[in-house]
């Protein structure tokens, strides 16, 4: 059964409020939606798929009209619920999706290409051994995907470190690993997100090592901070991909919207090249 009573709001479903990421993307869909008459409010799952379940149980108790997501866990089997209720939902992923016939939406940059891309600068800056640190779930697997794929293209070995969750305590922990390696130690490490690449240059500056001359670190996304501290990264347009979000959203809340197959939608992203490496 759809739903016929309006909330004006629309929902913004995130793994993590206090990742730095996330404030640009909701900035973004805070700034289509309110002239469009729409509050936004926050519901944040911890990453967790209990998280998210919760998440989409409080959607269907009727507190948002449509919503932007992240989920790391949830495909669109269980998603479709939404749809049904007439929720329309756009997801912020990680590489291109199918048409369907659900209000499901997504907006997304190619990660696999963009990280396929930041492999190749850092192999054109001499880099040999470049070793990755990814989480356990997430935009790793495609980031993962397009690194490995141009290591293996150029006649090198990818390297995997994999740590729980998009943490500086989990980037500082990986590098650890990857210091006390005796022969083989990398001289270029690529982080999945920029908050691991953030863990690992602490962790490598306390093992008294000096970046780049020591060890060259790049990351993904462009957090704010990222461009202080000088870290080489993909720039994900997080405003631009919230804005499109809601444009997404409030077109399908006009009426007859909800008809419309559902669209993915590509933004561009780009390498940001510092001091870093």
């Amino acid at each position: 059964m759809l739903r016929s009573a309006r909330t004006m709001t629309l929902a913004c479903v995130i793994p993590d409020i206090t990742n730095p990421f996330y404030p640009g993307l909701v900035r973004g869909l805070q700034t289509v939606a309110a002239p469009a008459g729409y509050d936004v409010l926050i519901f944040d799952t911890d990453g967790r798929p209990d998280g998210e379940a919760r998440a989409i149980d409080w959607l269907l108790q009727g507190r948002a009209d449509g919503v932007v997501a992240t989920f790391f866990h949830l495909r669109v089997p269980q998603l479709a619920v939404l749809a049904r209720k007439g929720i329309p939902l756009v997801r912020l992923e990680s590489q291109h999706k199918p048409d369907g016939p659900l209000a499901i939406d997504s907006v997304y940059i190619d990660n696999a290409e963009a990280a396929a891309e930041m492999t190749r600068f850092l192999i054109a800056r001499g880099h040999r051994r470049i070793a990755m640190i990814q989480a356990e779930f997430g935009p790793s697997q495609r980031r993962a995907h397009g690194y490995g794929a141009v290591m293996r293209e150029a006649g090198l070995s990818p390297d995997f470190i994999t740590d729980s969750a998009y943490s500086e305590e989990s980037g500082a922990r990986a590098m650890r690993r990857l210091l006390e390696r005796k022969g083989d130690r990398p001289t270029a490490v690529f982080g999945a997100s920029d908050v691991l690449a953030l863990g690992a240059m602490e962790a490598a500056r306390s093992a008294g090592l000096s970046i780049p001359n020591d060890i060259a670190i790049a990351g993904f996304d462009d957090i704010p901070v990222a461009k202080l501290l000088g870290l080489t990264t993909v720039r994900q347009p997080e405003f631009d991909l919230g804005a499109l979000a809601a444009e997404t959203l409030v077109k399908r809340l006009q009426p007859g919207g909800l008809e419309a197959p559902g669209r993915s939608h590509e933004l561009k992203f780009e390498i940001m090249k510092r001091s870093s490496v």
